[in-house]
């Protein structure tokens, strides 16, 4: 679901009416004379010290609105950082999603830098990993998938340089190659071999890479 903004009428003078427990946990709703409810963390409301019949002024409705804001952008943010491995760019672009300013947007990924909840050294090494282990990928399909989340080049080439040693690149080609050899075995030759030639050059392997796996399998 957007977040959504709430506006202030600053035309009409707008006074608190009630404030009641709400059913969602730590949540108050505050009625406002203008017909307006505001659902908002219990926490703020003994923060800004509101009370029934206080005039809500512009400025503190725009900065109850602010906080409120941040507090539901930095659980959704925790929630989709924690859940798996996420970039910074991944968790920038969820948020956006959801309707926050990038002010909000902000401080929610310096709070979740702050906290080690978010790495992006930490998510390189772990998506090398993963994706040498399960999908056999070599170094430039390595480095096209991370520069798309948004990983800075200097992280990809330090952790490629530690995760990826050369000789690595052959071994994780012959095992893509046997695996794409499983599913066109029943191809004639010619196309088997163009096909498995097509199949490791997607996957990022270097040319050299390339033609010592075709002369071993084709």
């Amino acid at each position: 679901m957007a977040h959504i903004e709430q506006s202030y009428d600053k035309n009409i003078d707008t006074f608190i009416v009630s404030i009641n427990s709400a059913r969602k946990r730590g949540k108050c709703f505050i009625n406002l004379s203008n017909n307006e409810h505001l659902l908002i963390e219990k926490d703020l409301v003994y923060e800004f010290q509101l009370n029934k019949g206080q005039q809500l002024s512009k400025e503190i409705f725009d900065k109850l609105m602010y906080k409120e804001a941040l507090i539901e952008a930095k659980k959704k943010g925790l929630s989709y950082a924690t859940y798996a491995m996420r970039s910074t760019l991944q968790v920038k672009k969820k948020l956006h999603e959801h309707g926050y300013k990038p002010s909000i947007i902000n401080e929610v990924i310096a709070f979740l830098h702050e906290f080690n909840y978010l790495s992006d050294e930490l998510f390189t090494m772990s998506f090398i990993k993963a994706k040498m282990e399960r999908k056999y990928f070599g170094i430039q399909r390595l480095k096209r998938e991370l520069e798309s989340k948004g990983i800075h080049p200097t992280i990809i080439a330090n952790a490629l340089s530690s995760a990826y040693p050369e000789e690595k690149a052959l071994v994780l080609a012959r095992k893509s190659a046997e695996k794409k050899l499983r599913s066109i075995s029943f191809r004639e030759d010619k196309k088997k071999r163009l096909q498995l030639q097509n199949h490791l050059f997607r996957q990022g392997f270097p040319l050299e890479v390339i033609k010592q796996v075709i002369s071993e399998y084709c």
